[in-house]
């Protein structure tokens, strides 16, 4: 399917088929709930980003910076290093996919500065994601955020090894917003988990997920690169998604996705399927778990898929043992 029928398509059955809000309404949601903006100047901790922010400027709240290495560059000044806050003025952001490499603090939250002031992060389809997050252990959550756009994906947790150190552990994705993610020839994952653990995905919404070459390619979390204990829980809404709407892969185990979500015309194997894939880790994962009151739903081009499914690809001779992921009910 074609980016327009997926716009098309979003724009007609958003509400009806899933109770969501539209993408003009997504920016709206995803700022609820989130504190009003503060009128003092920034505390140590907090640093404020604006679309019109400045590098050389020190991320008070009249003197914004502009992306996360000016942010960087602030907080190692300040030496601030207890609950950090990024704090997002209302408006469109269009940088370049931006990192953010290990900074050494209790916690760090990325979300809205004001709860009437949307944030939207747009890709214009020349940006691979939004957000590469290397190795760390800082508690980090991300929420009240919309992400559009991009080419590849929207948050990549990408750790390099098994370690902790290696690691990426304990973020948070709440309540944000994805949409248009992917083009005719790529697209990967809203979420993508690579070595990431007791990562927290929650009340956020997946919207016109696409991979046009190859539409199993795409998901909106996706557990890589034994990724594990791991979790998608709340009440999250997935639409028009042409992969699975999660996967498994590479030996990653022990993931679940909790009752509460919502999925229509999403995937093409199964809702939450586990993966091996050629050239990658050979091993079969275990302990996936998804936790539904129905066998079946509708997929990506209508067809009935089942809530589960285990598979790899065809150049594997054997088979697993056991199941890669299983379905509770509630």
């Amino acid at each position: 399917m074609r980016k327009r029928g997926i716009s098309t398509l979003i724009s007609v059955t958003v509400a009806v088929s899933l109770g969501l809000a539209t993408t003009a309404e997504a920016d709206a949601t995803a700022e609820s709930s989130v504190i009003p903006s503060m009128a003092s100047e920034a505390s140590r901790g907090d640093v404020y980003v604006s679309p019109s922010g400045k590098k050389s400027n020190p991320g008070t709240a009249s003197r914004p910076v502009r992306d996360l290495s000016d942010v960087r560059r602030v907080l190692n000044a300040r030496r601030a290093h207890g609950h950090i806050r990024v704090l997002f003025r209302g408006g469109t952001y269009k940088l370049g996919q931006q990192e953010w490499k290990d900074y050494q603090a209790e916690s760090i939250t990325f979300r809205p500065e004001s709860a009437n002031a949307p944030v939207r992060f747009d890709g214009r389809k020349a940006q691979k994601y939004w957000l590469v997050v290397r190795p760390t252990r800082t508690k980090m959550t991300l929420t009240g955020l919309h992400v559009a756009g991009y080419t590849v994906g929207g948050i990549f947790l990408r750790g390099e090894g098994t370690a902790d150190s290696q690691r990426v552990i304990g973020a948070t994705v709440d309540r944000m917003v994805f949409t248009g993610l992917g083009t005719e020839t790529t697209g990967y994952a809203a979420v993508h988990l690579n070595y990431a653990s007791n990562t927290t995905v929650r009340d956020s919404q997946f919207i016109g997920l696409a991979n046009g070459k190859c539409p199993g390619c795409m998901h909106a979390v996706y557990f890589a690169q034994q990724s594990n204990d791991n979790k998608v829980t709340g009440r999250n809404g997935f639409l028009a998604i042409s992969g699975d709407a999660v996967r498994a892969s590479d030996y990653s185990n022990r993931n679940r996705v909790e009752y509460g979500s919502a999925f229509a015309m999403t995937g093409v194997n199964a809702v939450f399927s586990a993966w091996r894939i050629r050239d990658r880790d050979p091993r079969c994962s275990a302990g996936n778990v998804f936790v539904t009151d129905t066998d079946w739903y509708a997929g990506f081009k209508g067809k009935r898929i089942p809530a589960v499914m285990s598979g790899q690809d065809k150049e594997y001779a054997d088979t697993c043992p056991h199941p890669q992921v299983t379905s509770e009910r509630p």
